[in-house]
């Protein structure tokens, strides 16, 4: 199979892995925050979407290799440092904007945007890191 094939399974495994330990931590760690998820903005779990869940950080993968491959020689310093620095541009540029949308129309808190901005770039600092090992 392709590297770059083999890079964004194993990278999406990763994120989707770490991504559902912060979903427990986060429902142990700060219950009145995950509250916040009770709100009728937000869809109730079902079968028919939860898949898409699952499928996000693979999705999600496929498009920061992407983005890795094209950007990584505009930073300087070693592959950690590089995945670290294309992190923060992916959330600067990628996330940050749909997060200001999101919080100036729907009823959600500062709080909860920052953390969602911070599991945005926790997300992509390990696949970029899975493809900065694998891919150079």
């Amino acid at each position: 199979m392709n590297k770059n094939i083999i890079s964004v399974l194993i990278a999406g495994l990763l994120v989707l892995l770490v991504s559902l330990g912060i979903l427990y931590i986060g429902i142990f760690a700060f219950p009145s925050l995950m509250e916040e998820y009770y709100n009728s903005v937000f869809r109730s779990s079902s079968f028919d979407t939860d898949w898409l869940f699952y499928a996000h950080p693979f999705v999600l993968s496929a498009a920061l290799k992407w983005f890795w491959d094209r950007s990584r020689d505009s930073f300087k310093g070693s592959l950690i440092s590089k995945a670290a620095r294309v992190s923060l541009a992916y959330g600067l540029v990628a996330m940050l904007p749909v997060l200001w949308l999101t919080f100036s129309a729907i009823d959600v808190s500062f709080i909860m945007v920052i953390t969602w901005l911070t599991y945005g770039y926790v997300q992509s600092l390990i696949a970029t890191v899975v493809f900065a090992k694998m891919n150079g």
